[in-house]
C-alpha cells in the first residue's frame, strides 16, 4: 500500500509540475537545468551557484529522481520541479533560452532536443569524447563545456561538419574534490595504510573478475581497504551488481580491514586513502588530481562504447593519462598488487609534483571551472 501511495504521489507532484512550467511565460523560462539524478547537482553546482551570485540569472531546475533534495529544499535562484516518465513529452514542448545538462545522448534515443533553445552540455567525467560515449552523443549539442584541451581536441573532430561552441571551461567535480581535500580534517596527510578501491561497472568488471584477489593481495602485504562499488552496481542496467558485492562482503566479512562503502555521497575515502586501485573509471583521475595521489590500474579490456572511435585518429585520454598518474598492473600478476601499491604511496614512481602538474595542464581553470563555466552560459543569454 504505501508503494501505491507514493507512485501516486509522485505521478501527482510530475503531472501539476509538468502543467506549471510549460503554462509559464517562456521569458520566465530562459534557462531550464535538467538532472537526471541527484548525482548530476555535484556536476553542476558550481555553474548554477555562479550563474545566480554574479551574474543574478535564476533557473529552472528539472530532475526525474522523486529523492532529489532540491525539490524540497532548492538553492537561490532555483525553481525545482519533478519530471520523469514525462520527459520526452516535456522536451518535445519546451521552449528556452538556455537548457543545460550532463544528460548525453540527447535527441538520439527516447528523449528528444527541447522544441527551441540553445543545448549545453556539462561533462560528467573526464573521460575521452570518442570512447566512453556512443557514437554520436553530441551531436544535438550547441555548446560543450571542456575539461580540457583533450575535449576540444576531440570534439572538433568529431563534430568537423558542425562544430559546436567549446568553451574551456575545467571541470567543477574536479575543482570541488580539490577543495573539500585543502578543507579536509587530517590536512594532506594520507592513511599510507588504507587503499580505496573504486573500478567501474559492467560485466566483467574488475570487482566481479578479480575483487577478491585484490582484496587479498593488498591484505598481504598489510594494507586496509576500502571497497567502493560505482553506483550502477546497484541499479537495474547490471542486475549482477548487487550480487557481486554481496559475494564479496560474505568473503571478507571476518576481516575488520576490509569496508564496504555502498554509497558515494561522501568523498571522505578520498581524502582518507593513500591510493586508489581502479580500472577504466573516470573516479581515478578525479581521484589523481583531486588529492594529488596515485592510482593503481589492473589492465582490464578498455571499456569501449564507440566502435568507430579509431577514426577520430587520437588516443584515449583515459588510457594515455594511467602511466602519468600511476601504474598499469597486467592481470596475470594481481598478486603483485600489494607491492605496486608500497612502491605508489612511498612516492618511489611518481612524485606528488609531478600530480600537481598534471592537475593545472590537463584540466582547464583549476578552481576557477564554476565562475567560467557561468559567463559561458550568461553570454548566451546577452
Amino acid at each position: 500500500m504505501k508503494k501505491l501511495f507514493e507512485r501516486t504521489r509522485i505521478a501527482m507532484r510530475e503531472s501539476n509540475d509538468m502543467g506549471k512550467l510549460l503554462t509559464l511565460d517562456p521569458e520566465q523560462r530562459t534557462v531550464v537545468v535538467y538532472a537526471e539524478d541527484t548525482f548530476s547537482y555535484i556536476q553542476l553546482k558550481g555553474y548554477l551557484n555562479a550563474l545566480w551570485a554574479n551574474h543574478g540569472i535564476s533557473y529552472h531546475y528539472v530532475t526525474s529522481d522523486p529523492a532529489d533534495p532540491l525539490l524540497e529544499s532548492p538553492p537561490e535562484g532555483a525553481t525545482t520541479w519533478l519530471i520523469r516518465d514525462q520527459l520526452a513529452r516535456l522536451l518535445g514542448s519546451l521552449e528556452c533560452e538556455v537548457f543545460l545538462t550532463t544528460m548525453p545522448d540527447l535527441g538520439k534515443y527516447h528523449v528528444p532536443r527541447p522544441k527551441s533553445g540553445k543545448t549545453v552540455y556539462a561533462f560528467h567525467s573526464l573521460n575521452s569524447t570518442h570512447t566512453a560515449y556512443r557514437a554520436g552523443a553530441f551531436e544535438n549539442y550547441d555548446q560543450l563545456l571542456c575539461t580540457g584541451p583533450h575535449h576540444v581536441e576531440e570534439l572538433s573532430r568529431l563534430r568537423k561538419d558542425s562544430i559546436p561552441e567549446l568553451p574551456a571551461v575545467g571541470y567543477y567535480k574536479l575543482d570541488l574534490i580539490r577543495e573539500e581535500h585543502e578543507q579536509y580534517s587530517g590536512g594532506a596527510a594520507a592513511e599510507n595504510d588504507l587503499v580505496l578501491l573504486a573500478p567501474s561497472w559492467g560485466r566483467e568488471n574488475l570487482l566481479e573478475a578479480h575483487g577478491a584477489d585484490i582484496i587479498s593481495s593488498l591484505l598481504s602485504s598489510d594494507f586496509r581497504v576500502i571497497v567502493r562499488p560505482h553506483p550502477q552496481f546497484f541499479h537495474s542496467l547490471y542486475p549482477e551488481g548487487a550480487k557481486v558485492i554481496a559475494s564479496l562482503q560474505a568473503q571478507f566479512e571476518s576481516r575488520e580491514e576490509v569496508e564496504f562503502e555502498l554509497s558515494i555521497d561522501s568523498q571522505e575515502s578520498f581524502h582518507r586513502s593513500g591510493l586508489m586501485v581502479s580500472d577504466w573509471s573516470g573516479a581515478a583521475y578525479e581521484y589523481a588530481l583531486g588529492t594529488l595521489r596515485p592510482v593503481l590500474f589492473i589492465d582490464t579490456p578498455q571499456k569501449i562504447f564507440n566502435s568507430d572511435w579509431e577514426e577520430v585518429g587520437l588516443p584515449s585520454f583515459e588510457k594515455s593519462m594511467r602511466t602519468q598518474v600511476g601504474s598499469v598492473v597486467p592481470r596475470t600478476e594481481i598478486n603483485e598488487v600489494g607491492v605496486v601499491a608500497g612502491k605508489l604511496i612511498s612516492g618511489d614512481l611518481i612524485s606528488t609534483a609531478e600530480l600537481a602538474g598534471l592537475a593545472n595542464s590537463a584540466v582547464y581553470n583549476p578552481m576557477r571551472s564554476g565562475e567560467v563555466g557561468a559567463q559561458e552560459i550568461a553570454r548566451t543569454l546577452s
